[in-house]
């Protein structure tokens, strides 16, 4: 590879799923509501504005541009108008379609931007990107899905890489390994990448922003740009990567989500009074709020052992829940609870329960035996609240969310249980 005359700098994101819904609040005021429904475009658009602000030579799309085969024509034209953005400012935009928006289902009637090549779906590509003086700087290899469920390692199909070519680039939609939680499209390994003997994997698929490996190549799962539920936590974004003149590659990590969604967890233990409960929740919330980059939606998860068990359990929550949406914590960025889960326990000793021949040790023996390997059970029981009409508002739950499914029922139990007078 002959070292660049200059840095080269590109911008790589994927899974913009815009158009997708956003989980909003009930209570929420109607400006914050419709600001949340609109998240995925802001994210789109601050991906746009950073390639703008940095000069980048071009932006890689890795697949999902929106979020369903039904051609979401507002997701598209979007799409599009940021594109154009970037042909004003003479950057180039290189695009693989993933499983939610594979070849069949984009609308034929919306052209792109001739600033934007869309990979085929035939067979991989190879796009050698030049500098305006006609130099070429990168060697861009992408394929796209040609409908939304493949099943066949794309990554065998790219060609390897020509030792004329200048810094290398690998366009896919796929998942390595069989990721957890995404469904195995386009599934290869590491080691099919590398064979390729490319410099960087622009990776789409798989939310969660990863960095799979660090350097021979760059392996990089850019994530999603804004999170849209409690499954999409922490911050979001996409990745600015420049390769420097002696060939070292700096890649950074660019925030574009407006909102963040999170788990935060506060220990109760001893909490006696529900007024002195909601303070410290607020205080807690106040000292996030300060911390963060933004408005934050966060799911409260209460745990300790508290005599506050029993009325959490039976309505406290919920009202604890109302009054801080009607009223949410003061701070430098506003903090919106989507949920508040007691995960307390009643001031009982457990391991004594579980030895007894009562019904409260059977509650204690029976969620042991499925938390010890028996979450299957449970998975399978509640898979039809998963299909149909609901697949599209929820999602399956994953190995931590089926364990905290079986530690709030005993608790919830266990806290009935002895407030009605079992001892």
């Amino acid at each position: 590879m002959q070292p660049p005359s200059r840095p080269l700098r590109f911008v790589h994101t994927a899974d913009l799923h815009l158009g997708s819904r956003v989980i909003t609040l009930p209570g929420m005021h109607p400006d914050v509501s419709s600001s949340l429904t609109d998240a995925t475009y802001t994210a789109w658009q601050s991906i746009i504005d950073l390639c703008i602000r940095e000069e980048v030579d071009f932006l890689l799309v890795a697949g999902d541009v929106y979020d369903s085969a039904d051609r979401n024509i507002r997701a598209q034209l979007q799409f599009r108008d940021g594109l154009r953005q970037l042909e004003k400012s003479g950057i180039a935009a290189y695009i693989v379609h993933g499983n939610h928006d594979p070849a069949n289902a984009w609308s034929r009637s919306i052209q792109l931007p001739k600033n934007a090549h869309c990979f085929s779906s035939d067979e991989p590509e190879v796009i050698i990107h030049s500098d305006q003086d006609g130099t070429p700087i990168a060697a861009i290899a992408g394929m796209s899905f040609a409908t939304a469920h493949i099943r066949e390692n794309l990554a065998e199909r790219f060609p390897p890489r020509d030792r004329e070519w200048p810094f290398s680039i690998g366009l896919l939609h796929c998942s390595i390994g069989g990721a957890a939680g995404h469904e195995p499209y386009a599934p290869c390994s590491i080691d099919d990448l590398r064979e390729c003997g490319y410099e960087y994997w622009a990776l789409g698929h798989i939310h969660q922003p990863a960095t799979i490996s660090a350097g021979d190549p760059y392996i990089i799962y850019a994530g999603n740009p804004q999170g849209r539920d409690m499954g999409e936590t922490g911050d979001r974004g996409c990745r600015l990567v420049t390769v420097n003149i002696d060939g070292s590659v700096g890649i950074e990590s660019v925030r574009t989500g407006s909102y963040r969604w999170d788990l935060i967890e506060i220990d109760i233990s001893g909490a006696s009074d529900l007024g002195i409960l909601e303070e410290k929740i607020r205080e807690r919330l106040a000292a996030v709020s300060e911390e963060a980059y933004g408005p934050i939606i966060t799911r409260l998860i209460l745990t300790g052992v508290t005599p506050l068990n029993h009325e959490l359990a039976g309505g406290g929550i919920t009202a604890l829940a109302e009054r801080l949406t009607e009223d949410t914590p003061v701070g430098k960025h506003p903090v919106y609870p989507e949920r508040i889960i007691s995960r307390t326990t009643p001031q009982i000793n457990r391991e004594e329960i579980i030895a007894r021949e009562d019904i409260l040790g059977e509650i204690c023996k029976k969620s042991a035996g499925l938390l010890s390997g028996e979450k299957q059970r449970i998975a399978e029981a509640i898979a039809p609240l998963y299909i149909s009409y609901a697949r599209s508002y929820l999602n399956q739950p994953d190995d931590d969310e089926i364990t905290a499914i079986i530690e709030e029922a005993e608790a919830l139990l266990l806290s009935r249980l002895a407030a009605g007078g079992i001892e």
